[in-house]
């Protein structure tokens, strides 16, 4: 093969088939046909250059001839005279790199083993663990994720070697946790270091080429097959820069290599919003009577811009980190309002605390967005947008415009109404979760419409009756006599508003004979 001028990944145009790229194998696997499990169908590549550009490349099996025993994982070739296609996968399939196009063998394709490829390289790109768990990235997509070992479980045993599991949880810079699953030999091989070395130390570990899992709305990552790499503390850039930059954020604290055991599950969406919790509107649910949480459908109409929309808080307990006053140190010192941390920093991270207006057919409301929630909207962390704020010149007391992105958004709401907001009567709820799956919120809005179709069928039958006005008494006497009448009862009519009523518009009992025990509401204008 003649010798060419090497091209590199990112270079590679579509329509020119004559170049020659110089590559490592970083992998190599092979497809079963789908329509024979014992036939292979291609054989699958993520090629690396040196500049640690990554790009998928195959060969189908009318080629394995002349390409199957030459190519080798972890080796270096010049490739010349390739075909540029479309990455066009089957649904259920991953795609391993950023590029829109992928390489196919073709009879022409020539090859030879090369040296000098530089052992430092991986093509390592990491994501965000808040776009991961926010869905802001495709499940096709693989993913390159970074953090520190927070908790695990032990390995979870099964009779085939390859289905043996070990769930961990991952920090990032931001503090933010990520779910991991490990399979197989990678299972094995972070449950003995963890077992086997001194983790007094932060144990940093790299997932490479990781399957994002959406299981009945529970986001995490997990090893797929042996296309997946698992670095643990491993001596290599990006993991020193890692470290350092985690010793930096951390330098007013002790950094700790605890690692605790996992305990406890997330629930799903679907159950979340709709088995679990109670559906209400924004009308029904102004008044903090009780501490609960609840689910409302409502479109975000505004921002009240009077009130700050992110906070400085702690590196490691997330909870809001004030000022010191009269510091005599050369930059500006927080400290931890969370007595259970009262650590100091000098480097706060910036969180949403976003009060939107949120409107639906009854009412209107405030409610507060947090970091998780907003973060999954915007699609930017607040740490960023402050930072971009600030850069321009802005004050943090200006509203960001990346925040009209929120503006008109219809979504479901998961709300917690606490303590605070039952003693002082105060309707600002904070956001618990929130979900845009229009499934979800066509169910929501389906469970509402038949609790006013209920009412408005009881408006239709209303025939001129006398009957005693309804009271706290009378209606303890019909909820022992018809227990699911008095619930759709509690649920359309605050009922105590009625108790002294004399009004030909109340809710009445009808005790006719043979009828039983009627509850007569006649038409209320609104």
């Amino acid at each position: 093969m003649a010798t060419s001028e090497i091209t590199f990944i990112k270079d590679i145009d579509p329509v020119n088939s004559d170049f020659t790229i110089k590559v490592k194998v970083l992998k190599l696997w092979t497809l079963n046909s789908k329509f024979n499990e014992n036939e292979k169908y291609s054989i699958e590549m993520i090629l690396l250059d040196e500049r640690g550009s990554l790009i998928q490349a195959n060969v189908f099996q009318n080629l394995f001839y002349k390409f199957e025993k030459s190519l080798r994982k972890g080796s270096v070739y010049e490739f010349t005279t390739l075909f540029v296609a479309k990455h066009n996968p089957h649904p259920k399939s991953t795609i391993f790199s950023d590029l829109p196009n992928k390489i196919t063998f073709i009879r022409e394709t020539e090859l030879k083993e090369s040296l000098n490829f530089p052992k430092n390289v991986f093509g390592l790109s990491f994501v965000d663990f808040q776009k991961i768990n926010s869905k802001v990235i495709p499940t096709q997509r693989s993913v390159d994720v970074i953090g520190v070992v927070v908790s695990r479980t032990t390995i979870i045993p099964s009779q085939k070697k390859d289905k043996q599991r070990i769930h961990l949880e991952l920090k990032n810079l931001d503090g933010v946790l990520l779910k991991v699953t490990l399979w197989g030999h990678f299972a094995n091989k972070v449950s003995d270091y963890l077992d086997t070395h001194n983790t007094d130390d932060c144990v940093v570990i790299i997932v490479q080429f990781a399957k994002i899992n959406d299981y009945r709305g529970n986001i995490g990552v997990a090893s797929y097959y042996d296309v997946t790499t698992v670095f643990i503390n491993t001596d290599i850039d990006e993991i020193k820069q890692f470290r350092e930059k985690l010793a930096k954020d951390n330098e007013s604290s002790q950094l700790s290599g605890t690692i605790s055991l996992i305990r406890t599950k997330h629930v799903s969406l679907n159950d979340d919003f709709l088995k679990n919790n109670e559906v209400k509107t924004i009308y029904k649910s102004k008044e903090p009577v009780q501490v609960e949480e609840f689910i409302i459908v409502g479109t975000i109409i505004g921002i009240r811009q009077d009130k700050p929309w992110c906070y400085q808080s702690c590196p490691d307990c997330h909870v809001k980190a004030v000022e010191i006053p009269d510091c005599n140190e050369d930059v500006k010192l927080y400290k931890c309002t969370n007595v259970e941390c009262n650590k100091s920093t000098k480097v706060p991270i910036p969180r949403y605390m976003i009060p939107v207006c949120v409107q639906d057919d009854s009412a209107s409301t405030i409610l507060t967005m947090f970091d998780r929630e907003a973060y999954g909207l915007l699609g930017i962390s607040a740490r960023d947008l402050a930072e971009k704020h600030t850069r321009l010149g802005f004050s943090l007391g200006i509203y960001p415009p990346e925040l009209n992105f929120l503006k008109n958004k219809h979504l479901a709401f998961k709300v917690s109404v606490t303590k605070y907001n039952v003693r002082f009567q105060n309707s600002v709820y904070t956001i618990s979760r929130v979900t845009e799956e229009k499934q979800i919120i066509e169910s929501l809005e389906r469970k509402l419409l038949q609790l006013q179709d209920w009412v408005s069928h009881s408006d239709e039958n209303v025939t001129p009756s006398t009957g005693n006005i309804l009271t706290p008494t009378s209606f303890e006497n019909v909820k022992s006599t018809s227990m699911n009448l008095t619930r759709k009862f509690e649920e359309v009519y605050d009922v105590e508003q009625y108790s002294n009523s004399s009004s030909t518009k109340a809710p009445r009992l009808s005790t006719e004979t043979g009828e039983g025990i009627k509850l007569l509401i006649p038409k209320v204008e609104k």
